[in-house]
């Protein structure tokens, strides 16, 4: 982050400086009083369930010089003496307004990425693709709404040339506003999948809220967009500006076709972009990370990047935690940990995955609650279950909630070829994959965040010695 002193913030907020020097200089911004470090500005946020203002003492004692405060808060007693205190009518907004006037100061070019499934996997391969050439930055870990987007904005340095960040949403009107904020030059716009369906109606509620992107970006802007989803179609038809399309599909700009899993820890694919092919490959399995890898290569493209740079930087990216990384163990089996989150098409891609594999003897799915489904969660949760064991799946255990419906969906499937069980908590599940997981076996481990199948993995991997992953 850039350096920001109390008279340049004082001025981006519009608020009012009660206590402390003008010239204290802040090395960085935060919201959470228990992460803080030294030196940072603390933002008192007023939510529904949290007031900020009750922890501005904490963060003194942790380092922080000051905070940015409610104009009408009153400071207690035993803060520190030159503790700086800058009043203003609505800490959030003043939040936002700080990390728009330093994107607006900042020189680099700025992409978004947003979509229903797998915008964090795009955004990190997008990421590692564009630093094998440029001093990039991209949204540290999950900072993607409309708390997170203004601190990642607040990373941003005057030596980063490129910045990716990823705008999620649960409600319309937000992607918008993180338009605003961020101002990007390129929209990437990945899928519209059922998700968050407790707060939309419709698939193509959910497009239009998506689509906000799409208007958000300047007429001399570019998109990059999937050319197989044919509601991501439509909304890119909307946009004037320069577009570049990415997919499976004969027209797509930057397409991928022969697709085929050589293994656990090998993808290959013939990549076809400006006019030429070339062969491509991935250091894990799975049709559906090439997918997530095609929008990063148009965008290396739209910066400058040549195939020569790229295709060598595909076969060197890597997952990020808890999204699909591989855990082989001593014993002989493997771990498919993508634990993080979970929405139907997200599972049945990672169904296709675990069924497509070769070299494993049983396949062994961990399934827990996919949270945020509204009324349809019930029939989605059944639907992919009958998903996995049309596809083979050995075993599925469920976990949690609706989960009980995949396990029921999978029990029922015409195939009968399918055990299912079902378990109330991750760590009844955990404990039921140690003690019946045996060599060549290969585990799924997927669900939604409040679900914690993250549980599962991690006592697995307490439990055996894991050599690589």
């Amino acid at each position: 982050m850039t350096e920001l002193s109390v008279g340049k913030i004082e001025s981006a907020v519009k608020g009012t400086v009660s206590r402390g020097e003008r010239g204290v200089v802040f090395t960085g911004v935060s919201i959470d009083s228990r992460t803080i470090a030294p030196g940072e500005l603390f933002f008192a946020i007023r939510g529904r369930h949290m007031d900020g203002h009750k922890f501005i003492a904490a963060a003194a004692e942790r380092g922080a010089p000051g905070a940015v405060v409610s104009g009408d808060y009153v400071p207690p007693g035993g803060l520190p003496e030159n503790f700086v205190l800058i009043g203003v009518n609505d800490t959030h907004e003043a939040l936002k307004a700080l990390a728009r006037s330093v994107r607006l100061a900042w020189n680099g070019k700025l992409a978004a990425v947003t979509g229903s499934v797998g915008k964090t996997t795009t955004r990190e391969f997008a990421y590692q693709l564009i630093k094998t050439r440029f001093r990039a930055y991209q949204t540290p870990g999950n900072y993607n709404n409309l708390f997170g987007l203004p601190l990642a904005l607040l990373g941003l340095g005057n030596d980063h040339e490129v910045g990716i960040f990823e705008m999620g949403m649960s409600a319309a009107g937000e992607i918008a506003e993180m338009c605003r904020i961020a101002l990007p030059e390129t929209g990437i716009l990945t899928n519209v999948a059922p998700v968050h369906l407790e707060f939309f109606t419709s698939l193509e509620g959910i497009a239009e809220a998506k689509g906000e992107l799409v208007a958000g970006l300047s007429p001399d802007g570019t998109l990059i967009y999937n050319a197989d989803d044919s509601l991501v179609r439509k909304l890119a038809g909307r946009f004037a500006g320069k577009k570049i399309s990415f997919g499976k599909s004969k027209d797509a700009d930057v397409r991928a076709d022969n697709i085929e899993i050589h293994g656990i820890d090998a993808t290959r694919f013939r990549l076809s972009c400006g006019g030429a092919t070339f062969g491509a490959a991935l250091p894990f399995a799975g049709e559906h990370y090439v997918l997530n890898a095609l929008p990063g290569v148009a965008f290396a493209l739209s910066l400058g990047m040549t195939a020569d740079e790229i295709i060598p930087a595909l076969e060197r990216l890597r997952q990020a935690e808890m999204r699909g990384r591989i855990l082989r163990f001593r014993e002989g089996f493997a771990v498919i940990d993508d634990s993080y989150n979970s929405s139907p098409r997200a599972l049945e891609s990672m169904i296709e995955l675990l069924a497509a594999v070769p070299g494993f003897t049983r396949r062994i799915l961990f399934a827990g609650e996919m949270l945020e489904l509204g009324p349809k969660a019930p029939r989605l949760h059944f639907e992919c279950g009958e998903f996995a064991a049309r596809r083979g799946i050995d075993m599925v255990i469920g976990v949690a909630g609706n989960a009980s419906e995949i396990v029921r969906g999978a029990a029922g499937c015409e195939t009968g070829k399918t055990t299912a069980r079902f378990f109330e908590t991750s760590e009844e599940a955990a404990k039921f994959a140690v003690e019946n997981v045996r060599p060549g076996d290969l585990l799924l481990v997927k669900g939604s965040r409040g679900v914690h199948m993250e549980k599962v993995a991690a006592f697995i991997s307490g439990q055996w010695l894991v050599v690589s992953g």
